[in-house]
């Protein structure tokens, strides 16, 4: 059987009064949208690694498709983080982490914030105010359009 894995998504962040970025791995779409996206797009409170936002205090946003080989450089980060025999490196790597995971994302993922924003705009936005009750079924149709707008951009 030849059963597509699920996309999964990173958060990058910049925001006022962080000293350094603040990122999410491995989201599902549907996670993105509830715990990211739709706070975002409506000026709610929401969290990035743990830091309390709203729209207003971030600086950047970021979006990006994790690539299959994503899960492999970030293990081997921490591997390196955890278990390396040399403490020195341990150190610099726990010291450039953010720097280090910045540059995995953009090695082994894509860019899709614009996409994202707009599948949620023409999909979600115009049914606010049902997004509880027919949650599913608008976070479907965001990901059906998002999938058919990274379809085309790819041709």
């Amino acid at each position: 059987m030849n059963q597509k894995k699920e996309d999964v998504f990173a958060v990058f962040a910049e925001a006022e009064n962080q000293s350094k970025p603040l990122i999410l791995t491995h989201l599902s779409f549907a996670k993105l949208m509830d715990d990211v996206v739709l706070p975002y797009q409506t000026d709610e409170a929401f969290f990035i690694d743990g830091a309390p936002l709203k729209r207003k205090d971030l600086k950047r946003l970021k979006i990006i498709k994790q690539h299959e080989f994503f899960d492999r450089t970030f293990s081997d980060l921490h591997y390196t983080l955890r278990f390396h025999s040399d403490i020195k490196k341990q150190q610099l790597y726990g010291d450039q982490y953010h720097l280090r995971l910045e540059a995995l994302l953009r090695e082994s993922g894509e860019d899709v914030t614009s996409q994202i924003l707009k599948a949620f705009d023409k999909t979600i936005r115009p049914s606010l105010k049902d997004y509880i009750p027919k949650r599913e079924e608008l976070v479907g149709a965001a990901l059906s359009l998002f999938v058919e707008s990274m379809k085309a951009l790819n041709k």
